[in-house]
């Protein structure tokens, strides 16, 4: 041990802070790496909650020794992922209100005798309106959901009972927006969840105000057409983007892809014929003989006399014979009938617009931007023609420009050297 501190007594003062700072360096490396590891998994369990009950359901969260971790705004509790259920039963177990949005729990300490019909309603109302939102904030990019369902009761000695609906507000994360292919999602969820909901009853609201998708006759087509419509352009985009980054660089390309798709169904029907395929389709062959006699002599009663008493005086006559033969042949000319269906949501026109920043050359200490040559921009063009499926006939346009993006030089100004 005494050999050890002679020794580093002898490597001096510097050596021996760098030594102690490495140290401290690793050891704080390893409780980090430690820490990261062994740290849990949390999942919500609360959302939408005020300050007074998100302090409460934690002091009795972690007096039951569970590990509770509260958000920056107090309005959500999160606890382990496997420690959910654990941690439902106990909140439940106390009888702690929750004014998060309230779920099928609403029935837990609810009695069917000292409940009418009407309260059960609104009880139903209210968890089937809080299931949905739950369901609706484990979406990626959602923050809190608000759902409001209207489902009538059939009047009285009326044929029709009033259809159900829906509008649903949606609050994204910080720094994110709702689109529109998360507006669809959403509203599937909830007219698949509701009976008898139809999908163009549903109406989603952003949290601005912004109306995402409107209620409308036609929504239930319209919005599969507009969902197929984002998610070929999302794809697209993303495909030019990664062919072109390969080549100018991340940050260097912007991509807008427009695809027009049809929104009606259309039946065609083409039948062809084809006269060298002729077909024998029947045969029909008819033949007649005909033996007949010809008397020959004058005119006159004689010959209206029987053979047998006009004896040997009578007249002579002569015998024919007649042969017909006849054959009908039916041909059947060869045809085609194709039927060709084409659903909404096909491709009718597509347009590409790819903008890519130029080339930033340095020339001894000053940085000299050069727009890229032709060349090099049609071949860019051909890849984009490639990546996906330019087809002239139906009338696609793809653009590719090189332009100088904006930067902090430009906006400003370029630094004025005062020397």
């Amino acid at each position: 041990m005494q050999g050890l501190i002679e020794n580093l007594k002898s490597l001096g003062k510097t050596k021996l802070m760098i030594l102690a700072g490495t140290a401290a360096a690793v050891m704080l490396s390893l409780i980090l790496g430690v820490s990261a590891v062994t740290r849990p998994d949390y999942a919500p369990l609360y959302s939408n909650l005020t300050v007074t009950s998100a302090n409460s359901i934690e002091a009795t969260l972690t007096n039951a020794g569970f590990s509770v971790l509260l958000s920056e705004d107090s309005s959500r509790i999160s606890v382990p992922r496997s420690d959910v259920v654990r941690a439902r039963m106990v909140i439940a177990e106390t009888g702690m209100p929750v004014d998060g949005d309230p779920g099928w729990e609403l029935f837990d300490e609810s009695s069917g005798l000292a409940m009418n019909s009407f309260l059960q309603k609104i009880n139903r109302l209210r968890a089937m309106e809080g299931e949905l939102a739950r369901s609706i904030q484990t979406l990626d990019g959602i923050a809190s959901a608000r759902v409001h369902l209207v489902l009538p009761d059939r009047e009285p000695f009326s044929r029709e009972a009033p259809a159900p609906r829906a509008s649903i507000i949606l609050r994204p994360e910080s720094g994110r927006a709702v689109n529109r292919k998360q507006a669809v999602a959403v509203r599937n969820l909830v007219a698949s969840a509701v009976a008898s909901l139809d999908i163009s009853n549903v109406t989603v609201l952003s949290a601005s105000g912004e109306t995402i998708l409107a209620e409308g006759a036609d929504g239930a087509g319209q919005a599969g057409v507009q969902s197929a419509k984002s998610s070929i352009e999302d794809r697209l985009s993303q495909e030019i983007q990664n062919i072109l980054t390969a080549r100018v660089g991340g940050g260097n390309a912007r991509v807008h892809v427009n695809v027009e798709l049809t929104t009606q169904r259309e039946v065609i029907v083409e039948q062809s014929f084809d006269p060298d395929q002729q077909v024998v389709r029947s045969t029909e062959t008819k033949s007649e003989d005909q033996i007949g006699s010809k008397e020959n002599g004058n005119v006159g009663v004689e010959n209206n006399i029987p053979a047998a008493l006009a004896g040997g005086g009578g007249a002579t006559g002569s015998s024919t014979k007649r042969s017909e033969a006849d054959e009908i042949v039916k041909y059947e000319i060869g045809n085609t009938r194709r039927e060709i269906v084409r659903e909404a949501g096909d491709v009718r026109r597509m347009s590409v617009a790819v903008l890519v920043n130029g080339i930033y050359n340095v020339d001894g200490s000053e940085v000299v931007y050069a727009e890229r040559n032709p060349e090099e921009l049609a071949r860019l063009s051909e890849l984009v023609k490639s990546a996906v499926g330019f087809d002239q006939a139906r009338g696609d346009s793809i653009s590719v420009d090189s332009m100088r993006f904006m930067d902090y030089s430009m906006d400003l100004g370029d630094p004025i050297n005062k020397s």
